[in-house]
């Protein structure tokens, strides 16, 4: 029961909205075609790269809009621990956009195509925005960050990269660094709240 409150306190400390946003995304899709089968290539494209682009702008605010960063540095639990149990709520939400956007297109292969171009991009946001946030502490310059990344994987990794199983481990491979990235910035308490004042 005492875990349930603490992920119910995490979602509104995260805050309901954002967490919100990727399904809700995914619900607009899907209500006006763009995600259906006959929706064509930009169609496809939209589903595909919108709600990766929301997880990871909800993710650098999610971590950067923290604003009692001192309080947290004098609790028994981790700041990185808080962190990455917002960031793992905002994960869920972004995974059931994901699952919903691909089964538009199944029984088909290209649902399964969607499902893990979508996973992957978002996977990869959702780090950058979470590194941007911790190392710049401001949710513009992160969301600014999370942006020119999105505008590289979409118009260099998919060129340099065109196999979509390449690509999806590459986008796994940098979130695992940026992640732990920001993990071990995060592990500077001290640090980190004296750039939040300012």
């Amino acid at each position: 029961m005492n875990d349930v409150r603490v992920w119910r306190y995490e979602a509104r400390r995260a805050g309901r909205h954002l967490l919100a946003a990727p399904p809700l995304l995914a619900i607009a899709l899907l209500v006006t075609g763009l995600a259906a089968p006959g929706a064509g290539f930009t169609g496809d494209w939209l589903a595909r790269v919108l709600a990766p682009l929301v997880a990871g702008l909800a993710t650098a605010a999610v971590v950067a809009g923290e604003p009692a960063v001192e309080l947290h540095t004098t609790l028994p639990t981790p700041l990185p621990t808080t962190f990455a149990r917002r960031v793992a709520l905002l994960g869920g939400s972004t995974l059931l956009s994901a699952v919903a956007l691909a089964l538009a297109l199944l029984p088909a292969p290209a649902g399964y195509a969607r499902l893990a171009a979508v996973c992957g991009l978002a996977v990869l946001l959702m780090g950058v925005g979470a590194w941007a946030a911790v190392a710049l502490r401001s949710t513009a310059g992160a969301s600014t960050v999370v942006l020119a990344a999105w505008f590289a994987d979409l118009f260099v990794l998919e060129r340099v990269l065109p196999a979509l199983g390449v690509r999806v481990a590459v986008d796994l491979v940098l979130a695992v660094v940026l992640a732990a990235r920001a993990a071990h910035l995060l592990g500077y308490g001290r640090e980190f709240s004296e750039g939040a004042r300012r």
